[in-house]
């Protein structure tokens, strides 16, 4: 920015250090998931489990790529907590390991507890313990946790009763109450990682939505969370699009969304290790075409054995230790993405194209959601051209020679990266 001539050196000087000073406190008072700053087009996160994760799982995710772990954090009762683990030292490990924490606050089904013996509360209510709980955490550990998020899908009956709904709201008033009382207001508050979409005529109890909204519009809650599960990835799009508009039109225009779990698992005999890598891939594709700016993938390591069980298999490593197709591809890509933003998505007849910029790189990502398509990429000013194929294994090569000002690459199922340069 010029100043006018007409000021004199030692103030423009002046001012230019008074405005610097004032974008300084902006930025850092920036609340919200679009102030959030990332190496990669979007941030990555990966849930972990909090009785069992070691530092050495926590320095190997961050080499891999993650600049975030979310666990969940229950109050100090048996009956959600049977093991009371020591929360404050896993956010301190975590930090350790130049990681961020996603910590969701949440109880039992019963939002405090499940038996009468968890209810000594004298005359407190189960909502006002909750409140209580939830503030007092992220008043001991605001300056430790990057994203707080409060509660994980209630409006899935495993985690909240339908008939508590109404409970559910008042707590989540109450605990709204407490935190502008005690003046708690971190950078980044979501919630409530809805399990089915929001806003969308029926799929979750309005009682839950009028909450959320309540919370958004008094700044309680900055941005929602959603668990966008589905079959094929890239519907997500247009689902994140419906629950924009939504929001925009309920003048929460400032809060914006966040992907707080997203899975798919590898179990027979619905899919295989390389399906699984498949998905997780575009899941990461669509989410940054989306404009998503934080994408948790769950999970990190398989709870189980059994080939046959979904809720064993969702992890990119197995139980033992083994790093599945999917870590491998996606963190292959995560080199290749570092410090690249988005410059377009199209989706066209089933087959999907996401080009970003890295440097003076193009990076053209191209995939379809069925048959093999020959797809043709543009050269532009680019010589140089490096095909990545990332199924299934990690493989570079030339491109070959273009044709008519473009590069012909035949896609599938597993998305392939042309590299493309001066």
């Amino acid at each position: 920015m010029k100043i006018s001539g007409f000021f004199a050196r030692g103030l423009v000087g002046l001012l230019g250090t008074l405005l610097f000073i004032a974008a300084s406190i902006s930025t850092a008072n920036a609340r919200g998931i679009d102030g959030l700053t990332s190496e990669y087009p979007v941030a990555l996160s990966v849930q972990i489990d909090p009785a069992t994760i070691t530092d050495d799982d926590l320095h190997e995710i961050r080499a891999a790529g993650f600049e975030f772990v979310r666990f969940g954090v229950r109050p100090p009762l048996k009956s959600v907590n049977p093991n009371l683990i020591d929360y404050p030292g896993l956010i301190q490990r975590v930090r350790k390991a130049r990681l961020e924490a996603i910590v969701t606050l949440f109880g039992g089904r019963e939002i405090w507890g499940h038996e009468p013996s968890d209810l000594r509360g004298g005359s407190r209510s189960k909502e006002t313990m909750f409140a209580d709980f939830a503030s007092d955490f992220m008043k001991a550990h605001t300056t430790d946790v990057a994203v707080w998020e409060i509660w994980n899908e209630p409006d899935n009956k495993t985690f909240l009763q339908p008939n508590l709904l109404s409970n559910f709201g008042t707590a989540s008033s109450e605990l709204c109450n407490k935190l502008a009382q005690q003046k708690i207001q971190p950078n980044i508050v979501i919630g409530y990682g809805f399990a089915k979409l929001p806003f969308a005529g029926g799929k979750v109890p309005s009682e839950l939505e009028d909450a959320f909204v309540s919370a958004a519009r008094t700044d309680c809650l900055t941005d929602i969370s959603i668990h966008p599960y589905r079959s094929v990835p890239e519907t997500a799009l247009a689902d994140y699009q419906k629950l924009r508009a939504q929001l925009d039109q309920r003048q929460l225009k400032k809060t914006g969304i966040v992907a707080s779990e997203w899975g798919y698992a590898s179990y027979m005999p619905v899919r295989d290790r390389n399906a699984q890598a498949s998905l997780i891939f575009r899941e990461y594709l669509i989410n940054a075409a989306a404009g998503i700016k934080l994408l948790n993938l769950y999970s990190w390591r398989d709870r189980g054995q059994s080939y046959f069980s979904k809720e064993d298999n969702f992890g990119i490593k197995s139980k033992a230790g083994e790093k599945k197709e999917a870590y491998s591809a996606l963190t292959e890509f995560l080199k290749i993405a570092k410090h690249s933003q988005k410059v377009s998505y199209q989706d066209a007849k089933g087959m999907s194209q996401l080009v970003l910029r890295r440097g003076e790189s193009l990076l053209h990502v191209v995939w379809t959601q069925g048959p093999e398509q020959t797809v043709s990429v543009p050269a532009g000013s680019g010589k140089k051209c490096t095909r990545v194929d990332f199924f299934p294994q990690m493989r570079e090569g030339s491109c070959g020679n273009p044709s008519g000002g473009s590069f012909s690459v035949k896609a599938t199922a597993n998305p392939v990266l042309l590299s493309i340069s001066d």
